[in-house]
């Protein structure tokens, strides 16, 4: 795409707004807009006048104040649904803490209606880029679950339902598939039109989908998910502050053609009830199966909801349309400055010719929208070809005021593969020591057990990006004297010269040497006190730095 074309996609007026709506991110580049994006000063003021002029009430008691609450509930739903593009008719939306909690909602409906069917379970199927919450549901199938390796082989399954590949052993009993819009690591974006083939299949009329759009919601318009009622999920999850920032609220979008099923739960929660008896024989009655009288939603939002964020949700509708236009407008900008990213990492070389970054995704198109996201996962190489601890360059960004994310992110299906792991490696790395978070061990047998990943919003700017190309180039170059000085200093040993041993570019079908040496994470020799401009280059890490205080593996 010529360089023309693409700079019609950068909205330049959001430097402007960093100015006068984020004065909060004046500190800093933030770079990890998939944990979640940083809110607009207008929508806090905008909430904090309107929480100052009204009194607002428990929206399940009667009184003034109450009745004022539970309007703003049912026109912040409303207003919600049809930013999303979702056509109200056809959907319902229930209000959760986030989409996690919008996954579990779903899941143990299902759970708990297959104890009615004739093997006591539900079939589950899911995506390798899934978020660790749609990989916890297959805990409910009883064993019958399955993860799709790749898109080849769910299209293989849509194509052959009935394919015993599956693990299912009723294909036309219960079942779901649940997939990322958007993997969360990488930022790949995967095909929308699987609900409505599922849905059209012959063998699948009893299997239901879930699309997680978390990641996706965030920079994508989501009309192009909901203006076809025939070909959308079934169940939609997303967390909203990863859209507006604030406030800290998560929503279901629920098919109104399929959301009945959700109602035959088990569990049921204050407010969800028409009645309840509690001395001699148990029952209750849910307000989800009782329409037209009762609305889906209010058979599942149990107890008395957060009605102060969905007051602060409605401010943030408002303000965010006010700023930015349209989801489309915010798509073409954040696909413009991803672009700008993969193509300032894929040219960083050191002296020798030796990419810094190894960039990891299935999609070589970052320019499209369809494919990819505003996110991007890497590992930082040296020029010897091995890898810098992703802890220690997240470490080491953040003391230069630059905030990204690093290791696991929640996607173990997504590092898994992106790595060239095998099961038994997984296995290694937890009896090393390893576990997700932040005192997990960075590189284990020269192998890295994490990425590195920085994602872009809607408030993004060409500066953010320029100022991290510079850092990773001022921090991790490497130039011959730079090899020189390393080479005079290093430990001689054999096993400094194994570490030294160079590793195939393409490393993730290689098999790697059993080196017997974990590098676990230590304090770095160099730490930033000034923003990337006034830091002169770090030298490179001596290899004798690297092996100080390794743990070996029996």
């Amino acid at each position: 795409m010529p360089l023309l074309t693409m700079s019609k996609g950068y909205n330049s007026e959001v430097e402007a707004l960093r100015q006068k709506e984020y004065p909060h991110m004046n500190d800093g580049v933030y770079l990890d807009h998939s944990g979640a994006t940083i809110y607009a000063k207008s929508t806090v003021d905008s909430f904090c006048a309107k929480m100052v002029a009204n009194l607002y009430g428990n929206p399940h008691s009667e009184n003034s104040p109450a009745k004022l609450s539970g309007d703003v509930v049912d026109q912040v739903r409303e207003k919600t649904l049809h930013f999303l593009g979702a056509d109200p008719k056809d959907f319902d939306l229930i209000f959760v803490a986030n989409a996690t909690a919008a996954i579990k909602l779903v899941a143990d409906s299902f759970r708990d209606l297959s104890e009615k069917t004739s093997d006591r379970r539900f079939w589950y199927g899911y995506h390798k880029d899934a978020h660790t919450s749609i990989v916890g549901v297959r805990e409910l199938t009883y064993g019958q679950s399955y993860c799709f390796r790749n898109d080849q082989e769910v299209e293989r399954w849509l194509r052959s339902p009935e394919a015993s590949f599956v693990n299912r052993y009723h294909p036309g009993g219960l079942g779901l598939f649940a997939y990322p819009g958007q993997s969360n690591m990488s930022g790949r974006r995967l095909p929308l039109s699987w609900p409505g083939i599922i849905r059209q299949s012959e063998y699948s009329q009893n299997t239901y989908t879930l699309l997680d759009a978390a990641a996706l919601a965030m920079t994508f318009p989501m009309e192009k998910v909901f203006q076809d009622v025939d070909q959308a999920p079934d169940f939609t999850c997303l967390s909203l502050y990863k859209i507006f920032g604030f406030p800290d609220i998560g929503a279901l979008v629920v098919r109104r053609a399929s959301g009945h099923i959700l109602t035959l739960r088990k569990y049921f929660g204050g407010g969800t009830v028409s009645m309840v008896a509690t001395l001699g024989e148990n029952w209750h009655r849910s307000k989800g199966l009782q329409a037209p009288t009762y609305n889906l939603h209010e058979g599942l939002e149990d107890g008395t909801l957060p009605f102060h964020n969905i007051l602060a949700l409605g401010e943030a509708i408002d303000v965010h349309r006010k700023l930015y236009g349209s989801m489309s407008r915010i798509s073409d900008h954040t696909s413009y400055l991803t672009s700008k990213l993969f193509r300032g990492l894929a040219t960083l070389r050191h002296s020798n010719g030796r990419h810094l970054c190894r960039i990891y995704n299935e999609n070589s198109d970052f320019e499209d929208s369809t494919k990819q996201g505003s996110a991007i996962a890497f590992n930082v190489l040296r020029a010897n070809g091995l890898h810098v601890p992703y802890s220690d360059v997240e470490r080491l960004a953040n003391s230069a005021g630059i905030y990204i994310r690093s290791g696991g992110v929640c996607n173990p299906g997504g590092i898994f593969t992106a790595l060239g792991y095998e099961p038994w490696m997984t296995e290694r790395a937890l009896s090393a020591g390893h576990h997700c978070g932040s005192h997990g061990i960075s590189i284990i047998h020269r192998l890295p057990t994490g990425i590195v990943r920085a994602s872009l919003g809607a408030m993004s700017t060409k500066q953010d990006v320029d100022t991290f190309l510079k850092f990773l180039r001022t921090t991790f170059l490497e130039d011959d004297q730079d090899r020189s000085s390393t080479a005079r200093t290093a430990v001689c040993s054999p096993r400094t010269e194994a570490f030294a041993m160079d590793l195939p570019v393409d490393y993730t079908t290689s098999s790697f040497p059993d080196v017997r040496e974990v590098p676990r994470p230590h304090p770095m020799l160099h730490h930033f006190t000034t923003a990337p401009e006034a830091t002169p280059r770090v030298p490179p890490f001596a290899m004798h730095d690297l092996i100080h205080g390794l743990a070996t593996v029996k």
